[in-house]
């Protein structure tokens, strides 16, 4: 940490890269971490190859872009919570050639790095910031513990996801008593559910197919693109799977063009998806990963079942 706080001062311009997709962890963590480089006195762009939307929208950035990148402009560039390169979106290339970067993030199973890497095992990208911060002497503000809570709450399923640690629960008491504003994130991230998501929840839940520990949905190209939905709108739906009985491991394809599907796994404590999401190219952790599928429905539908089969076989109940 003492070194990358070195590297940041020694800088002039950042720029701070999130995911495509974004989740409360990484706009969290981007925030933050860009909170602390104008602290050290660096000028300071957020970038995003996509758009907030909710439950994310409540989010004031003030130095938000999805425009084109100018690297010219800038002398370090920083990504929080990223794993792989292609979740930079446009930005991947750039990042990846540029002769001075900084990799912060919680995923052990990854392909990004950076000139300067940092990654712990946590159970979210926001408690590594946040130790950053404190061991930096620089004072959180309301606004930021705020985000900083946004991140690890939202990264451990507001604290219910096996990955939530003692430390975890530490560091959103600490939060907490810098004044986080718990009700503004519980609500627009737990709670809230616009009448649209309902309707779309109501409609998929129909389609819904359970196999001796294994629950799955596909979410056809046609349905969103006839409703007008996004996957911001699907939001944690495959959770939705998870959580019915009898579930040990549970996959949502998304079909987002012809012969392309997003895969969404998630597991009960004792299984392991991040070996399915490896097979396909993808990653994550071991209970919630993530990949994309290039071929026909049948021949996604097939290996990747057959795979999440085999997680089911392998898991243990009792660990």
């Amino acid at each position: 940490m003492k070194k990358i706080f070195k590297i940041i001062k020694n800088s002039k311009r950042v720029a701070v890269f999130a995911h495509q997709s974004p989740d409360g962890d990484c706009l969290g963590s981007s925030y933050a971490i860009s909170f602390l480089c104008k602290k050290f006195g660096k000028d300071v762009d957020v970038f995003i190859d996509d758009d907030l939307t909710a439950p994310y929208d409540f989010i004031k950035y003030e130095n938000l872009n999805t425009c084109e990148f100018d690297e010219n402009n800038y002398d370090l560039l920083i990504s929080t919570d990223v794993a792989t390169s292609k979740l930079l979106g446009k930005y991947a290339e750039v990042f990846q050639k540029f002769n001075n970067t900084i990799v912060i993030d919680h995923h052990l199973s990854r392909d990004l790095t950076g000139k300067y890497t940092y990654v712990e095992h946590r159970a979210s990208c926001a408690e590594i910031v946040y130790e950053m911060i404190k061991k930096s002497k620089v004072k959180i503000t309301k606004d930021v513990a705020t985000m900083l809570y946004l991140g690890v709450s939202d990264d451990t399923g507001c604290f219910m996801h096996d990955n939530t640690t003692s430390t975890t629960h530490k560091i959103a008491g600490d939060l907490i008593d810098l004044g986080a504003d718990i009700s503004l994130v519980n609500y627009h991230v737990f709670k809230l559910e616009p009448l649209k998501t309902f309707k779309m929840t109501t409609e998929l839940d129909q389609n819904i197919v359970m196999d001796n520990g294994l629950t799955y949905n596909v979410v056809s190209y046609d349905f969103m693109n006839k409703n007008g939905y996004t996957s911001h709108d699907l939001g944690d739906y495959v959770n939705r799977l998870l959580n019915l009985e009898g579930t040990k491991v549970a996959v949502l394809f998304v079909e987002k063009q012809k012969n392309v599907f997003r895969l969404n796994f998630r597991c009960l404590k004792g299984y392991n998806v991040s070996k399915v999401a490896n097979q396909f190219n993808g990653g994550g952790h071991t209970q919630a990963s993530g990949a994309t599928y290039y071929g026909t429905k049948k021949e996604a539908l097939e290996n990747v079942i057959k795979a999440c089969k085999e997680a089911v076989e392998e898991g243990n109940d009792n660990v």
